[in-house]
C-alpha cells in the first residue's frame, strides 16, 4: 500500500520526501551510522522505491547536500544585484532564516565540511568553489567603488558571513540552556539577523577602531 501511494504521487513529492527524511537520519545518526531503510520509512515508502530515486546510500547523501546549497547559492544570488550594502544585509537575512527553518541540513553541510568528508571535494569544485568566487568578486567591486573598505579581505568577509550566520545555530542546543529565550523564535531571529547584519557592515564601514590605552584610566580621562 505504501508503495502504490508513492507511485501515484508527482515524483518530485516524493523525492523530496525523501530527502527531508534524509536529512533529518544524516543530521542525526552522521553519514555512517544512518541507514536507507530509515530514511525509507520516515519518507513514508519501502526501501525498493528508496533505490528506485537514489541508487545508492551516496546518491541520497550527495543530493542532500546538493539541495542545501542550492539554496544558500540561491539566497546568494536573489541578493547578488542589489547595492552592497542592501544585497550583504540581505542575504545574511536571508541565510539566517533559511538555517532556522533547515536546521538538520545545515548540520548535515557543516559536518560534512568539518569531518572533510568524501562528498567535500566534488562539492567545491562544483558549487561550494565558485559560489566563494562570485562572494568575491562582489566584495571587490563594492571596494573598488569605495562602499566597503578597501583594506578589506574578501575571503575573509565571506568567511565572516558564513561564520556569524551559521555558527548560531550551531550552538542552539547551548542557547537553550544558558539563555532565557527561545533561539528559534521569530523575535529573536528578527534581532539576530539584525544583530550579524549591523556587526558586519560595522566592519565593512571602515570606522576607525578604539585607540590603544597607553596609560591609566585617570590619564586618559584627562
Amino acid at each position: 500500500m505504501r508503495g502504490e501511494t508513492a507511485r501515484s504521487e508527482p515524483a518530485d513529492d516524493v523525492r523530496s520526501r525523501i530527502l527531508d527524511a534524509a536529512e533529518a537520519v544524516f543530521a542525526e545518526r552522521g553519514y555512517a551510522a544512518a541507514a536507507t531503510r530509515e530514511i525509507a520509512e520516515r519518507a513514508g515508502i519501502g526501501k525498493r522505491m528508496l533505490f528506485y530515486y537514489f541508487p545508492t546510500k551516496d546518491a541520497v547523501y550527495r543530493a542532500t547536500l546538493e539541495r542545501i546549497i542550492a539554496a544558500l547559492v540561491s539566497i546568494h544570488e536573489a541578493f547578488r544585484r542589489e547595492p552592497g550594502p542592501v544585497g550583504l544585509a540581505d542575504a545574511m537575512e536571508g541565510i539566517t532564516h533559511f538555517a532556522a527553518a533547515s536546521l538538520p541540513g545545515v548540520r548535515v553541510l557543516v559536518r560534512e565540511i568539518m569531518d572533510d568528508g568524501p562528498m567535500l571535494p566534488e562539492l567545491a569544485r562544483e558549487h561550494l568553489g565558485p559560489l566563494f568566487a562570485r562572494g568575491s568578486e562582489e566584495v571587490v567591486r563594492n571596494m573598488e567603488r569605495g562602499v566597503f573598505r578597501r583594506d578589506a579581505d574578501p575571503m575573509h568577509v565571506l568567511v565572516n558571513v558564513g561564520g556569524i550566520t551559521l555558527f548560531y545555530f550551531l550552538m542552539q542546543p547551548l542557547l537553550e540552556r544558558v539563555w532565557e529565550r527561545d533561539p528559534l523564535a521569530p523575535a529573536t531571529l528578527a534581532e539576530r539577523a539584525s544583530a550579524t547584519r549591523d556587526f558586519l557592515m560595522h566592519g565593512l564601514a571602515g570606522m576607525a577602531p578604539a585607540p590603544k590605552r597607553t596609560g591609566s584610566r585617570k590619564e586618559i580621562s584627562r
